[in-house]
């Protein structure tokens, strides 16, 4: 398999390189920056990105039209930095751990699929049941603030639907009250396009296809403890 290897560290680069070479099926490729990885990925697939510099997930950076890896490992410097993960990685490592364990767990999972974008599934399936046309700005937005609750217990900045604008905001590259906006936007096209029968199935008695539409904390949470009981297989990380 291929995997590419985005860091500064001279010296982290080396011993990947050497931890490479004892791998019988992993070859590596290793860049510095991030306009040299995207070079890298337009002109060849890889399996599996490891990087040191989380701006690599960022969405604006995800929009890139190259072939990006099912696999991606973030090496935290900090690992008692708090701050929303992508979907799009598969796990985090200390920076400071043996690259040679690293690349062995990275050859033992092949296009392995992720419990994050298992859960990005079933919230994006559970908007779509509901009603919500994916074309619009604030399907992401919802998409995310949802993840973000279901994952409250392992972000305790998180403490409000105002936390959760900001957030989703840092995420989409957007402001805060665009953020809001997109997501009010989104639920009143929602409550407008979809089927009676469908909101009640979904929200039971809890909110009213008949009414006007909830607002936006009264759906993200009522959406978030719907997704958390009917959910099937792992727990949303």
């Amino acid at each position: 398999m291929k995997a590419m290897l985005l860091t500064r560290e001279p010296d982290a680069a080396r011993m990947y390189r050497e931890a490479a070479k004892n791998t019988e099926r992993i070859r590596l490729c290793t860049v510095r920056t991030i306009p040299q990885m995207l070079e890298q990925l337009y002109r060849e697939p890889f399996d599996a990105l490891i990087s040191d510099d989380p701006y690599a997930a960022h969405p604006r950076i995800r929009k890139c039209p190259v072939l990006w890896p099912n696999q991606f490992y973030l090496l935290l410097h900090d690992t008692s930095a708090l701050f929303p993960l992508s979907d799009e990685i598969t796990y985090c490592f200390p920076f400071t751990e043996d690259p040679k364990r690293i690349l062995t767990l990275v050859e033992s999972l092949p296009g392995g699929q992720t419990r994050r974008n298992d859960a990005e599934c079933r919230i994006s399936r559970f908007l779509q049941q509901t009603g919500f046309p994916v074309s619009l700005s604030g399907f992401d937005c919802l998409k995310e603030a949802i993840r973000l609750i279901l994952q409250q217990e392992h972000m305790t900045d998180i403490r409000s639907v105002n936390d959760l604008y900001d957030v989703v905001a840092e995420m989409m590259c957007v402001s805060a009250s665009v953020a809001e906006h997109a997501m009010r936007h989104a639920i009143d096209t929602a409550w407008m396009l979809a089927d009676p029968d469908a909101l009640e199935m979904l929200f039971g008695d809890t909110i009213h296809s008949e009414r006007a539409a909830p607002s936006n904390a009264a759906f993200l949470f009522r959406a978030a403890d719907h997704i958390r009981i009917n959910q099937k297989g792992d727990p949303i990380q």
